[in-house]
């Protein structure tokens, strides 16, 4: 019965880094995705209907296929570019491979610290991304005569709608 729970115990922490690993890769998708629309296909003066259909469409892509337009069209730097895609690998083990190869995690405490270490990787390395493209397409908004305190106040908006709904 004592090794039933302990299973149970590793199978609860394993899906809980799972699930938020998973999490902050879909979080840093959608920077991804709207960091490719402003740059690439937002013009002044386009409107929000515009903006969110090509918003959507972003969005509606894989991540893959949101990296290899924003690579070929250069936006991206060398050491961006090169972890973005590392990214990539990573989370394309997790949502096909992760389970297959970490069956014994749940059955072996090292096994579990080696898939519970890559998992939490996977999830600071999202986030560490989605600051930074974040504070890249935050820059070309600033270039592109956005103010910082509209930025600022788009954010706090957006968050509160999030937030509310």
């Amino acid at each position: 019965m004592l090794e039933l729970a302990v299973k149970e115990r590793r199978l609860e922490l394993i899906t809980q880094r799972v699930g938020f690993a998973l999490w902050q890769v879909q979080e840093f998708e959608g920077v991804a995705a709207t960091y490719f629309v402003l740059v690439t296909q937002a013009r002044k003066g386009m409107g929000l209907t515009e903006g969110t259909t090509f918003l959507e469409a972003a969005q509606a892509r894989t991540l893959g296929a949101t990296f290899h337009h924003i690579k070929r069209a250069g936006l991206l730097s060398a050491d961006l570019e090169a972890r973005f895609g590392k990214l990539i690998v990573e989370r394309n083990w997790l949502v096909h491979d992760s389970r297959r190869d970490s069956r014994s995690a749940v059955h072996n405490d090292t096994s579990m610290e080696r898939l519970v270490a890559r998992l939490d990787a996977i999830a600071e390395v999202s986030l560490a991304l989605l600051i930074e493209l974040g504070g890249v397409a935050e820059q070309f908004a600033r270039q592109n005569s956005v103010s910082a305190e509209y930025i600022r106040k788009k954010a706090a908006e957006f968050l509160a709608e999030w937030h509310d709904s």
